[in-house]
């Protein structure tokens, strides 16, 4: 797997669950056709989204093995790592890599929060131990972590790393990473609310949590923004407005899978400690489904 290959939308997919929290691989198979036909380049399980902090070693392989068999080769699979230290990150690029993984999306430590060089180091360690393709997985408001841009520059210049996924919601810093970057890498934006922002400013594609529900209409705004479109795409994004304000009312997947269902899509509930959405968030997804409906969004 190249730079070149992350490229378009790249769907965060939530983890299909039943109602006794065990893995849905039914739903998942739903899952993945759904994302493919509606112009995915690529999928992410096991990332944020897919609940990777709550699952098992064994139910986080199990998905992305699964992923790997139904996706088929026709589009990569590059599962999330969202471990806060060396060992089991390790432990788990390894078994992903085995399970068929083209590459992985490799989150900064967490909890102990580390040094610029200390990410470089364990980021360049990981590259030679696990042997597959990174993306970098920026995301402060989850790890505490504010990547430097020098940081991303010089493990893009020897080849640590082939892409990253920016979660971080300063356009300037966006915008300073795309510069210093010089397309050496595959900048993905990872923040639903900014895509166009950042598309405009040099990402080519985007890791996006509403991506799984709305794949079609996800990629007809990309492809807007590749040709040079940016009004129709500014316009489409913002019908997503009643979208974000529903999926993002609390903590993401929660509200993501109750739209889901609502949509057609059951993905079942969230794990523990998340619970499912209250009533205030409830009343703003019935709204967004209004408007998803209405636009013929999905």
């Amino acid at each position: 797997m190249q730079a070149t290959d992350l490229h378009g939308m790249f769907p965060a997919l939530p983890t299909p669950l039943d109602a006794d929290g065990k893995l849905d691989l039914a739903a998942l198979a739903t899952l993945v056709e759904t994302n493919i036909a509606g112009g995915a380049r690529g999928l992410v399980p096991m990332g944020g989204t897919g609940e990777f902090t709550a699952l098992s070693h064994d139910d986080r392989v199990a998905v992305v093995r699964e992923t790997v068999r139904l996706a088929a080769g026709r589009v990569p699979v590059v599962p999330g790592v969202v471990s806060p230290g060396r060992a089991e990150a390790l432990a788990t690029g390894h078994a992903f890599r085995d399970a068929g993984a083209a590459g992985l999306m490799l989150v900064t430590p967490f909890y102990v929060i580390p040094s610029q060089a200390g990410v470089q180091e364990y980021f360049r360690s990981y590259r030679a131990e696990v042997g597959l393709p990174l993306v970098y997985y920026d995301v402060p408001s989850r790890t505490g972590f504010v990547t430097a841009v020098e940081t991303v520059r010089d493990l893009a210049a020897d080849g640590t790393i082939i892409g990253m996924k920016v979660c971080n919601t300063d356009a300037h810093y966006f915008n300073r990473l795309a510069t210093a970057l010089e397309g050496r890498i595959a900048l993905l934006s990872g923040d639903d609310m900014l895509y166009v922002i950042h598309a405009m400013h040099g990402a080519v594609g985007g890791v996006l949590a509403s991506a799984p529900m709305l794949p079609a209409y996800w990629t007809a705004i990309h492809d807007r923004v590749e040709a040079g479109d940016f009004a129709g795409a500014i316009a489409m994004h913002r019908k997503l407005i009643p979208v974000f304000d529903a999926l993002f009312a609390e903590v993401n997947p929660g509200p993501l899978k109750l739209m889901m269902s609502q949509l057609g899509t059951d993905v079942g509930p969230v794990s523990l400690p998340l619970r499912a959405p209250s009533e205030a968030t409830q009343a703003l997804i019935a709204r967004a489904v209004q408007v998803v409906r209405a636009e013929a969004m999905a």
